[in-house]
């Protein structure tokens, strides 16, 4: 009897662990969720108001080369396209309630997920390779009258400027953008794992 009894005292003495308040869990997911949204919200104004500045050096300037015109359309374009999709991003991570029940939950924020990743590698690549081939064509017409040194240094800077772009501040910005859905997703699993049996 004395076993059981120290047996006793001891699973007395245990600290409980409580289970995390659901509305704290809900409150955290939401602020990840409204934060991320209006993040790429902020993103849509700065392309829509580049797709303005575009329209305007069309209306404003008159260029004498064809290859000009393709460059900014292909610019025009790539711009127009990546809004579409981060428009479609932006609804999309709206419409996910993080309140519905955690297995739907985590359901539609999982495809969401795998967009992203989609977004992230395949259109942000698409998209480099092809507003950089447009940059060029305008280029041509744009450095014609250039020095060779001058066209060298441009060139260079811009080049260098590009890799770093996609290869150092593209890399940060996707890693953050996946950390902050998959925080959204762990927060839903914590309420499923403690509340759903």
């Amino acid at each position: 009897m004395k076993d059981f009894n120290e047996l006793q005292d001891l699973w007395k003495q245990q600290k409980q662990n409580p289970l995390p308040d659901v509305s704290q869990i809900i409150t955290k997911a939401k602020k990840e969720q409204r934060s991320f949204a209006n993040k790429i919200f902020t993103q849509l104004g700065i392309l829509l108001v580049t797709l303005l500045a575009l329209g305007w050096i069309v209306s404003a300037i008159t260029f004498k080369m064809t290859t000009t015109y393709i460059g900014i359309a292909l610019i025009f374009t790539c711009v127009f396209g990546f809004t579409v999709i981060r428009l479609y991003q932006a609804l999309s991570l709206k419409q996910i309630d993080v309140t519905a029940a955690p297995s739907e939950t985590l359901i539609k924020l999982e495809k969401f997920y795998k967009f992203q990743q989609l977004v992230g590698t395949k259109i942000m690549a698409a998209y480099f390779l092809l507003m950089n081939l447009a940059f060029g064509f305008y280029f041509i017409e744009i450095m014609a009258p250039m020095s060779a040194l001058l066209k060298i240094i441009i060139l260079s800077v811009y080049v260098g400027w590009m890799l770093f772009a996609y290869f150092y501040l593209g890399k940060k910005q996707k890693a953050r953008e996946y950390a902050r859905t998959q925080q959204i997703i762990d927060s839903i699993k914590e309420m499923e794992r403690n509340y759903e049996e």
